[in-house]
């Protein structure tokens, strides 16, 4: 199969890790660029740091699905880790099931919000850590509904990720773990969310910041579209 008409070198791409357990209800994305490759074999470049395969828990077999954007529809394909080659690269062999989807634009909301966040820059590994700790602490029986230390925002909100500002400077792929309240009476979700835009302000001393969430739980995904379903 002729993967390179849809997937060239320099694209970005979006890494769905495959191997949880059907009942685990995470969300667990990476992004990637194509680096190059030959035949079924995708060599993919991680942006996170100079150790990045190190920060990720990348293990021979484990597998992905791989998804981009192509003649202006969604593009995915499954493969597995076939070698770990340096600190930012891995190769990936592709299994023969490309398909072609229509994508849809998940439903966004302008809102305030009180969000707590810490950001940080090559540093996937420990914040990854820092947000499984969080989610057993929020899911817990006696999880706390208010929490201190939540600064009110003015925010642009989806379930796949959020609009706000920050402090410059702000680097692509650079990592965020925040809380959010979402006033439902529930403990605060929490997120850990990457740059994927960024837009200059008249204000050089911030930034409009576009943030995908790259860990969440299924369940909150779900929380966030009731609140903007009930607020629209």
């Amino acid at each position: 199969m002729l993967y390179q008409r849809y997937f060239k070198n320099g694209q970005r791409l979006l890494l769905t890790a495959r191997d949880r357990p059907e009942d685990d209800g995470r969300i667990e994305l990476l992004t990637a660029s194509m680096q190059g490759g030959e035949g079924d074999v995708f060599i993919l470049s991680l942006p996170y740091s100079d150790d990045a395969t190190e920060q990720y828990p990348f293990v021979a077999g484990m597998t992905f699905e791989v998804s981009s954007e192509a003649l202006g529809l969604g593009i995915r394909v499954t493969g597995s880790i076939e070698q770990i080659i340096d600190g930012k690269r891995i190769a990936l062999k592709i299994n023969p099931d490309l398909q072609m989807f229509q994508r849809r634009n998940k439903p966004r909301l302008d809102c305030t919000l009180g969000i707590r966040f810490t950001r940080g820059q090559g540093t996937l590994k420990a914040l990854r850590s820092t947000w499984e700790k969080n989610i057993q602490i929020l899911q817990a029986p006696n999880a706390p509904i208010k929490l201190e230390g939540f600064n009110t925002c003015l925010l642009n909100l989806s379930s796949g990720g959020i609009r706000f500002v920050l402090r410059a400077p702000v680097n692509y792929a650079e990592l965020c773990l925040m809380l959010i309240d979402l006033k439902d009476d529930k403990p605060p979700l929490c997120t850990l969310a990457e740059v994927v835009w960024t837009h200059p302000e008249q204000d050089e001393s911030i930034v409009t910041t576009g943030m995908r969430f790259i860990n969440i739980l299924e369940a909150d995904q779900k929380r966030i579209d009731r609140y903007i379903t009930n607020a629209n």
